[in-house]
């Protein structure tokens, strides 16, 4: 482990404390989701709750290629509407709590710090999941996205030690937060907007927590665009 177990406490507290912040506005905006307290926001006003956001400039690497975020938006997001990218984001976060389970379960975590940050971080992704569900409302599957938990089980098997379950942890809280920045750009109600922007920097700070573990550089985990390392598109993904 490239940092103290003191200050990888302090950095999981201080995630705890953010995803606690915007746990707390989730009730209504679902609420507007389910009863349209909230305008649809398309064209001007999307771009500017965008930039809100400061989500706007971002882009995506795919192989070697930087593409603007903006432009890339997969026509399987937009699809299946609110309910339906709900229940998809429901369906990913599901497969990190089993993810993080699994890698607990491994053997291979044997530094208590890192395994109390792992159960921490799975507590998030489950309040994750419901707020999604609740979201998703007769969409919910209430089930982990099949596709992708098996994916990251193959992954799990052939690690070999500690670093390499934090990898794959890495990659995936990566993987989320990169789909819920496509996911705003399809999404269309106000409800849905805040409740995906409210979690999505949790999964990006749970990646940060990991990167600074592994001793990545900080361009890997605090970069000018999001790195996705294995597309979750609830196309190749289905629920």
């Amino acid at each position: 482990m490239e940092i103290t177990e003191r200050n990888l406490r302090a950095l999981v507290a201080a995630t705890d404390d953010e995803h606690r912040a915007g746990m707390g506005a989730l009730p209504q905006q679902i609420a507007e989701l389910h009863h349209g307290e909230g305008r649809k926001i398309v064209g001007h006003s999307r771009r500017q709750f965008m930039q809100r956001l400061g989500l706007t400039g971002l882009a995506v690497t795919i192989g070697s290629q930087l593409i603007p975020m903006r432009s890339l938006m997969p026509t399987s997001f937009a699809a299946d509407g609110d309910a339906g990218l709900a229940a998809f984001a429901e369906s990913v976060e599901l497969a990190a709590v089993e993810a993080y389970k699994a890698a607990a379960g491994s053997g291979l975590v044997t530094t208590k710090g890192v395994l109390d940050a792992a159960t921490t971080f799975a507590g998030h992704h489950t309040e994750h999941a419901a707020a999604f569900g609740a979201a998703a409302g007769s969409a919910a599957t209430k089930k982990p996205n099949p596709k992708l938990l098996s994916a990251v089980a193959g992954q799990l098997k052939g690690a070999k030690d500690e670093a390499a379950v934090l990898k794959i942890a890495f990659d995936l809280e990566g993987a989320a937060a990169a789909t819920y920045l496509f996911a705003l750009g399809a999404l269309t109600s106000k409800g849905a907007l805040q409740l995906t922007a409210s979690i999505l920097p949790v999964e990006a700070q749970h990646a940060v927590v990991l990167g600074q573990v592994l001793g990545l550089p900080a361009t890997a985990y605090v970069p000018s665009f999001e790195t996705v390392t294995a597309a979750v598109n609830p196309s190749d993904y289905p629920i």
